[in-house]
């Protein structure tokens, strides 16, 4: 099994901060779909960086 540490810390970062993401959005729009959707583009983005990191790092060591 490889090992996909940089994917897994990016994507927990990912949806940690777009959840935190999704909470400061909710409390200005007052807009009940705001945490959901901030916290999907969130993981998105940290599965993107921890995926590229993860490549870098398996490429490297080739």
């Amino acid at each position: 099994m490889k090992n996909n540490r940089y994917l897994t810390i990016g994507l927990l970062t990912g949806f940690i901060v777009g959840g935190c993401m999704g909470v400061l959005g909710w409390a200005f729009l007052q807009n009940l779909f705001a945490i959901p959707i901030c916290a999907g583009i969130g993981m998105l983005i940290g599965i993107v960086i921890g995926t590229l990191i993860d490549y870098g790092k398996n490429h490297q060591e080739k």
